[in-house]
């Protein structure tokens, strides 16, 4: 099951990168789940597995089920699946690809270290700023630490930029003392 998450990742994110470029990422979400669908429904499982049906036969066959046009782009995403014999990999491609939607759509909590309250002025542009870099929505909690001297700790999960006068006081001293 692991393998088959590894091998369905470049297409998830492949398809994800695309639909957020073309701001169709509901859409392609859409014709994902209906494609996990058909590759899991039994009779479609037996009617696709034949031996005698070629690619091109496979790729008309499961358009045709879709009850609306599909735009080009999924359909060769399709065909890209089924000329790598990646089609039962749907499921995983469809799972993955709900949660780098998840992920892009939830807020990051960031924790903002200060020597005092910044004002909001100062606050707002922060948060869009690292809006922008993150590209992610931001709650910013602001915490005092008057042993800072100056400049601030920004934390965001596991990444932290340290731009107060200790951490630069800090990392000065390391440097003389190698």
């Amino acid at each position: 099951m692991n393998e088959l998450s590894t091998l369905a990742r470049p297409y998830s994110k492949a398809a994800f990168e695309y639909s957020i470029e073309k701001s169709v990422i509901e859409d392609w979400l859409k014709y994902l789940k209906y494609l996990s669908e058909i590759i899991q429904n039994p009779l479609a499982k037996e009617i696709l597995g034949q031996p005698s049906l070629g690619s091109n036969e496979l790729v008309d066959t499961i358009l045709g089920t879709y009850q609306e046009d599909i735009p080009t782009a999924f359909e060769n995403f399709i065909k890209l699946l089924v000329e790598n014999r990646r089609l039962s990999l749907a499921p995983f491609i469809t799972r993955q690809f709900e949660a780098l939607k998840a992920n892009r759509e939830a807020v990051i909590e960031i924790a903002l270290t200060v020597t005092e309250k910044p004002n909001d002025v100062q606050l707002k542009k922060l948060s869009s700023a690292l809006a922008e870099n993150l590209k992610r929505k931001i709650s910013v909690q602001v915490l005092i630490d008057k042993d800072l001297l100056g400049g601030a700790v920004i934390q965001a999960g596991d990444m932290v930029i340290d731009n107060s006068i200790r951490g630069k006081l800090t990392k000065l001293a390391d440097s003389l003392n190698t």
